[in-house]
């Protein structure tokens, strides 16, 4: 499949389907933001086992929900079908044969016409039984879209080991093929004192995650495959995802081309309880209504601008120091290492398997050779990018 295939919705964030107010929310918020895509969450099993429920408390065939849905559709709009979450019943852990959760699976995406699973893993499943559920999922439905979305342990580290980098090698070893792999980045630890360097750091780390799963697909490739969802607002862990970082965040998306954007949640983008506690109807910050989404929906996915330069400025002290440098030789014999890149400095070389791979510090960063790893520029001492 070509890099620049759509396959994937370039924004949709998360709707807690529970919570829609009425039948034409989803078309208020089309009509409203130009949204055109949401993510409904979540399908879960219930206290009688392997039944698929919108929340676990409501039957797929909740008129309210299906009713919202088909008006959506109605206008445009798509839909992705997002299972698991934070609180449980999991179908993946309820569901005791792949048969079971694949037949679930189904009927959860057939009743809203959608062709697009979202596993949000956050606690322990049977991940044999969803592989194989999932490549009978494949078989019943050829277009089908699988993302998983998964916890961020840190921006230097990426996605979590156990319930994050180990189910995608299993999901490599058992031949699934994964669309997208979406970071939840929120309530993750982070010493930046921008909350929006630390989405996109983590965003990054996630990034050399993925190659070390899939070595042979390109960094492009690979950025495609990327899915970014922070939670809007304040996070339980005192952070703030700001206005200014939704800016932020969508002017990187466009840069690496990443594949996916979404948040946590519709419900809560409004500006109902400024400087509140954490919940789940409103941002806890001062805010216009749905102002998050606006933001969100200006990415296309495909848009690259043309005035983002962190090249280094040319030196008016050294006079030796050349514009036009010499194409740098990198020798990876020695493992894994990293080096700077010889004209941008928010750039560096990671030798990973033999072989060097061009990597990008988040916006505003630039390569720190003495700790290896992205910084500010009046830390790292670049004086050259300052």
């Amino acid at each position: 499949m070509s890099i620049e295939a759509a396959r994937e919705p370039a924004v949709s964030p998360y709707v807690d389907a529970t919570r829609m107010p009425n039948e034409n929310y989803l078309v208020d918020l089309h009509r409203e933001t130009g949204l055109n895509s949401v993510t409904l969450a979540f399908v879960l099993g219930t206290g009688y086992g392997c039944t698929p429920s919108w929340g676990g408390e409501s039957t797929l065939q909740d008129s309210r929900i299906i009713n919202a849905v088909k008006a959506f559709k109605n206008v445009g709009g798509d839909v992705i079908v997002a299972t698991g979450g934070a609180m449980g019943p999991y179908l993946e852990a309820t569901c005791s044969s792949p048969d079971q959760l694949a037949d679930a699976y189904k009927k959860a995406l057939d009743i809203v016409d959608s062709t697009h699973l979202d596993i949000d893993i956050e606690a322990s499943i049977n991940v044999d039984i969803m592989m194989n559920a999932l490549k009978k999922l494949r078989s019943m439905i050829p277009s089908l879209t699988i993302s998983f979305t998964m916890m961020v342990q840190g921006d230097d580290y990426g996605i979590v080991d156990i319930l994050g980098v180990d189910i995608l090698k299993r999901a490599v070893q058992n031949n699934v093929e994964v669309n997208i792999v979406n970071g939840m980045t929120m309530e993750f630890g982070s010493k930046r004192a921008s909350w929006g360097d630390a989405v996109i750091a983590a965003s990054e780390s996630l990034h050399r995650q993925m190659k070390q799963v899939w070595p042979h697909k390109s960094d492009e490739e690979l950025y495609t495959m990327i899915g970014v969802t922070p939670m809007i607002g304040r996070n339980f862990n005192g952070k703030i995802f700001q206005i200014k970082h939704v800016e932020q965040l969508v002017d990187w998306a466009k840069q690496r081309k990443i594949g996916h954007l979404s948040f946590w949640s519709v419900g809560r983008d409004n500006g109902d309880c400024p400087g509140g506690g954490v919940s789940p109807s409103c941002s806890s910050i001062a805010q216009n209504k749905f102002e998050f989404s606006k933001i969100f929906q200006q990415y296309s996915g495909t848009h690259i601008p043309d005035h983002f330069s962190t090249t280094k400025k040319p030196s008016t002290e050294n006079p030796h120091h050349s514009t036009k440098p010499k194409p740098l030789k990198i020798d990876c014999s020695t493992g894994v290492q990293y080096i700077p890149h010889e004209t941008y400095c928010d750039k560096y070389y990671w030798c990973f398997e033999g072989k060097p791979h061009l990597e990008q510090c988040a916006n505003h960063l630039v390569w720190d050779p003495k700790i290896n790893s992205c910084n500010y520029a009046e830390s790292a001492q670049r004086t050259d990018c300052i």
